[in-house]
């Protein structure tokens, strides 16, 4: 029993420590119980709903399910497209880089093509100069 001064009176307790702890340790396994039995209804409430929504689009789910193989052979081929066209277009690219360098180039088409070009205005200028002669 738990005895308690207060200024000379001896107050007494009909309960020990062990005897509040043990009580206060059933009031909470009630409450864990209470909220483990409300959490289980709700699961039980979902999982229904869970159920009901695969029954009524079962149909569906089974021919997107006989779909997936060949969605999936689909989208091999098209990355494999993807990717011959990848190479396809990277050799196009070098091509065209090496194309374009030789009209930039001094020694390539178009460093002939400006010194032709060169030549026939010389050639025109001095024939100008003649005529005004």
């Amino acid at each position: 029993m738990i005895l308690l001064s207060a200024e000379s009176q001896n107050i007494s307790l009909p309960f020990t420590w062990s005897q509040l702890l043990l009580g206060l340790l059933a009031i909470a396994g009630i409450v864990a119980v209470v909220v483990l039995t409300v959490l289980l209804i709700r699961v039980a409430k979902t999982v229904k709903k869970v159920n009901k929504l695969l029954g009524d689009n079962a149909e569906q789910l089974d021919e997107t399910v006989k779909k997936l193989p060949s969605i999936a052979t689909s989208a091999d081929e098209t990355l494999k497209n993807v990717n011959n066209i990848t190479g396809s277009v990277n050799n196009v690219v070098t091509d065209v880089t090496e194309l374009v360098n030789t009209f930039t180039t001094p020694d390539g088409a178009g460093g002939v093509v400006a010194s032709v070009a060169g030549a026939v205005v010389s050639l025109v200028q001095v024939i100008k100069e003649m005529k005004d002669k």
